[in-house]
């Protein structure tokens, strides 16, 4: 665990140097929250402190993992990758495709992404977690435009990767199977669509170059 966090530690410290040198991307990242913000992180926070306490050997893992994923995965998908899309996109004819298009290309990425985790589990198991995590991005990605404030889109990461962990820690079933995968996959595609709806009945996007 402790190599684990000081790698992706690196990873993002490396892809915001080379963020600032050679992509240069501004990323829409901001803390400043209006009341209803406010609120709504803070009941969230609430309820995942409860969560925690359902399973406390499992929370030290669960924030570790949840930090550690949702910074360094929503800074580079979303905030690099998904942005750098949208803008060469923006002359497409069709105006919902500019926005469809760089989010279904990000969150394919995304869930590839996940096919480093055969190192660690078999074909079976990481192929059904490349189909979720790509779902995943759907809803991520979705989230992030329709706030424009990538901090919003990590917070979600973070907690349900936090309650994945608190619930089953680090374990991986081998016999695993994509049937089971099909609801959850579902869920974020649908949730995803309710989200975007007004960011695609706008049909543009402001991205700062």
């Amino acid at each position: 665990m402790i190599f684990l966090a000081l790698s992706k530690s690196l990873f993002l410290i490396l892809l915001i140097i080379l963020n600032k040198k050679l992509t240069r991307q501004q990323i829409p990242f901001s803390l400043k929250l209006n009341r209803e913000q406010q609120k709504l992180i803070g009941v969230l926070i609430a309820g995942l402190v409860l969560i925690g306490l359902i399973n406390k050997k499992n929370i030290l893992m669960a924030i570790t993992i949840g930090l550690i994923a949702s910074t360094t995965e929503e800074y580079l998908f979303r905030g690099i990758v998904l942005v750098a899309l949208l803008k060469l996109s923006y002359q497409t004819k069709k105006a919902y495709m500019r926005i469809l298009i760089p989010i279904i290309i990000s969150s394919m990425l995304f869930g590839l992404e996940h096919f480093l985790n055969l190192y660690s589990q078999n074909l079976n198991l990481t192929i059904i977690q490349v189909c979720q995590t790509m779902a995943m991005g759907y809803i991520f990605a979705s989230i992030f435009l329709r706030t424009k404030n990538l901090l919003f889109s990590m917070i979600c990461h973070f907690s349900l990767d936090f309650i994945v962990t608190i619930f089953l820690g680090m374990k991986n079933d081998p016999g695993a199977s994509m049937t089971y995968s099909i609801v959850p996959i579902l869920i974020y595609l649908i949730l995803g669509s309710i989200i975007l709806v007004p960011v695609l009945t706008e049909g543009s996007l402001k991205i700062k170059k």
